[in-house]
C-alpha cells in the first residue's frame, strides 16, 4: 500500500473525537470496505477519576485487558506502541506502580494530548507520551522490559520494521506482547491496498505464519500465537468470504 500514515492519522483523529462524543471504547470512526460479522473493539467498562467522576477512555485495539494479559510486574518499565488515547497506557502505569515507567508512542498529535491530559487527572506520574512513528521510535537501545501494541502493528506497512525496533530498545530477556488482528488465509491485493480496510485493521493483517516469520528474521525468540476464538469474524470481500481473528502474539528478547 502507498504512503497511508497521513490518511491513518486523521482518521484516528475523527474516531477520538466520535468516541468522545459519544462516551464509547469502541473504534467507530469509519466503515471500512469488507463487511464485517463481528466487532473487533474492546469493551467499554468505565473508570473511575480520583473525584469519584466516571469516565470511559476509548480504545481501538482487538482485545480487552491487553495490561493484565501481559503479565507486568511492578518496577517495569513498559513501552506502548500505538498508545492511542491511553487504554491500556494507563492500565499498565497502575500495575507497574511509582517504580515503574508507561512510556505511550504514537504520531497523532489528538491521542498523545488527551492520554497526557488523562494521566494528570489521574495523578498518575509514571506515564510519558511521545510522538513518533513506531518503525522509528524515539527511545535509546535497551531500556524496556516489555513492549505491547493493541492493534496498531498491522497498521504499518513495514511490520518488520516495527519489530525490530521493539526487538532494539528491550532489555536482555525482555518481552514482546503484541495483540492484532490475524487472517486465517492470505489477503487478496485488493483488500490490502484498499486504504479503509487498511485503517479497519483488516488490510494490514498477515496469517499467523507471516507475524511469526517477521518477529523472528527481527532476533525474538520464544515466539507463541494465541488466537482468541471469541474474537473470530468474517469479512466479505468482493463476493469471497475471509476468516480474521484477535490473536496474542508473545516473543522474548534472547539474553
Amino acid at each position: 500500500m502507498t504512503d497511508s500514515k497521513e490518511y491513518i492519522k486523521k482518521r484516528y483523529a475523527k474516531a477520538l473525537e466520535k468516541a468522545q462524543e459519544k462516551n464509547t471504547s469502541c473504534c467507530d470512526s469509519s466503515e471500512p470496505a469488507p463487511k464485517q460479522e463481528e466487532s473487533a473493539c474492546c469493551s467499554n467498562k468505565p473508570i473511575l477519576l480520583p473525584k469519584k467522576q466516571e469516565i470511559v477512555i476509548p480504545s481501538f485495539g482487538s482485545t480487552s485487558d491487553l495490561a493484565k494479559k501481559a503479565n507486568l510486574e511492578e518496577g517495569d518499565v513498559v513501552v506502548d506502541f500505538g498508545s492511542g488515547p491511553g487504554h491500556d497506557l494507563l492500565s499498565v502505569a497502575k500495575l507497574v506502580g511509582k517504580k515503574g515507567k508507561a512510556i505511550g508512542i504514537d504520531f497523532t498529535p489528538e491521542m498523545i494530548e488527551h492520554a497526557t491530559d488523562l494521566a494528570k487527572k489521574m495523578s498518575l506520574d509514571n506515564v510519558e507520551v511521545k510522538q513518533g512513528d513506531i518503525a522509528n521510535v524515539p527511545l535509546e537501545d535497551n531500556i524496556a522490559d516489555v513492549v505491547i501494541s493493541n492493534c496498531v502493528i498491522n497498521l504499518s506497512a513495514n511490520k518488520y520494521d516495527v519489530f525490530k525496533e521493539a526487538f532494539r530498545i528491550l532489555k536482555l530477556g525482555g518481552r514482546l506482547v503484541d495483540s492484532d488482528i490475524i487472517a486465517a488465509q492470505e489477503l487478496p491485493e485488493s483488500l490490502r491496498k484498499d486504504k479503509d480496510a487498511w485503517c479497519g485493521c483488516i488490510g494490514g493483517a498477515l496469517t499467523q505464519e507471516g507475524y511469526v516469520e517477521a518477529i523472528k528474521k527481527a532476533g525474538f525468540s520464544d515466539i507463541t500465537v494465541d488466537i482468541e476464538s471469541e474474537r473470530t469474524g468474517k469479512i466479505n470481500w468482493e463476493g469471497n468470504d475471509y476468516l480474521i481473528h484477535s490473536g496474542i502474539i508473545r516473543a522474548t528478547k534472547p539474553e
